[in-house]
């Protein structure tokens, strides 16, 4: 059997072989290196252009009439944003008018002071009763004058005779009056040795008119009142002149919803987007959320011409408390829509732009990401 030598075969097929495995093994590599670092295109619709939004609230109770601008209008400030037929009536505002003046009128009478009845003890001389008559032509003489002790001795004698019921109470009580006159008059008690009574001071209280000034506690809630009548009429007359209701700044308006029907001081009418400071938001899902760096270069399209921005802010959704109680958690049913949370992410808007941007714009935003993940 003839002997082949297939050793030049061979190092022609191991040479060949390893240049074949070597431009597989860089085929292979370039192919894996292209497929984790080549880029691809992500675009998020619905991004919207988004302000610092200022509220306008209405300074008086009553209903909108009309509103002049349409949302998204710009509006200069100054501007009347809404007329309101406010409640304040004339009639109102007359009624605390006259309050006002009132109140006005006590407070400075009570500040001239005020008269009053005062009681005054005041001392009076009782003059001494008459000598008694000379004895009758017949011979008979006079009773002695009667004395306290008479009297007071003639009014007990009688009530025991009154029980006893040999008088009459008329007879009783003129006795006993008799010698309550007697006292308060100063009878005195003894007779004086000229047979007649002495003098006597007695003591009497009079009401007299007397000027005081007012206590500082009355004047001070005079004051006071005064002071209350003045603010409600400030305040009506403020309100019966809030008609018109204008813009505090220039921007962009979107009124309030809920505008149908009373409203209340503090209510806000309108909402005012300043064009200053201007950003893109988007709602994304949390796979692009964790995947779009910081300072990720995006671009866009706003007005007809095209942007270029950078991201600026990401936030993550916040659960609110009420999420996860039990209430929620018993109302919920398996017919309901599941609730996505919401990542947010801001993009830049330049400060420098030639044309006008308004909030609440939409747009879509364009990026490029590497297959790093």
């Amino acid at each position: 059997m003839e002997n082949i030598d297939i050793t030049e075969k061979a190092k022609i097929f191991i040479r060949f072989g390893l240049i074949t495995l070597l431009i597989l093994s860089s085929v292979i590599g370039y192919a894996v290196f292209n497929y984790y670092h080549a880029a691809k295109n992500f675009q998020i619709d619905n991004a919207k252009v988004t302000s610092p939004m200022l509220a306008v609230r209405a300074l008086a109770a009553g209903k909108i009439k009309e509103m002049p601008f349409n949302d998204g209008d710009t509006v200069q400030a100054g501007d009347v944003i809404a007329k309101v037929e406010v409640s304040v009536t004339p009639e109102q505002i007359q009624e605390l008018e006259n309050a006002l003046a009132s109140a006005k009128q006590n407070y400075e009478n009570l500040k001239l002071g005020q008269t009053v009845k005062v009681a005054v003890k005041k001392q009076k001389v009782v003059e001494p009763s008459p000598a008694p008559a000379p004895a009758s032509p017949d011979g008979q003489k006079n009773q002695p004058p009667a004395t306290l002790e008479s009297l007071a001795e003639r009014a007990r004698r009688m009530d025991e005779l009154f029980d006893m019921g040999a008088v009459s109470s008329a007879q009783r009580d003129a006795a006993k009056k008799k010698y309550e006159d007697a006292l308060a008059n100063g009878l005195p008690s003894t007779p004086s040795e000229n047979g007649s009574s002495s003098s006597n001071v007695v003591e009497e209280i009079e009401y007299v008119d007397q000027w005081q000034p007012t206590p500082p506690v009355v004047l001070a809630a005079a004051e006071s009142t005064v002071k209350q009548a003045e603010l409600a009429l400030n305040v009506a007359k403020q309100e019966s002149q809030q008609t018109e209701i204008t813009a505090p700044f220039s921007g962009v308006i979107y009124y309030f919803a809920a505008l149908e029907g009373d409203l209340t001081a503090g209510d806000v009418v309108a909402k005012i987007g300043g064009n200053h400071e201007l950003w893109l938001e988007a709602e994304v899902d949390e796979d692009i959320f964790d995947k779009i760096p910081l300072g990720k270069m995006v671009s866009y399209e706003l007005a007809g011409k095209q942007f270029s921005g950078t991201l600026i802010e990401k936030i993550s959704p916040t659960k609110t408390e009420d999420e996860n109680t039990e209430e929620n958690k018993n109302n919920s049913t398996e017919s309901e829509e599941p609730k996505f949370e919401k990542y947010t992410l801001r993009f830049s808007i330049p400060a420098e732009k030639d044309v006008e941007i308004k909030p609440n714009t939409t747009t879509s935003v364009h990026f490029t990401l590497k297959n790093i993940f």
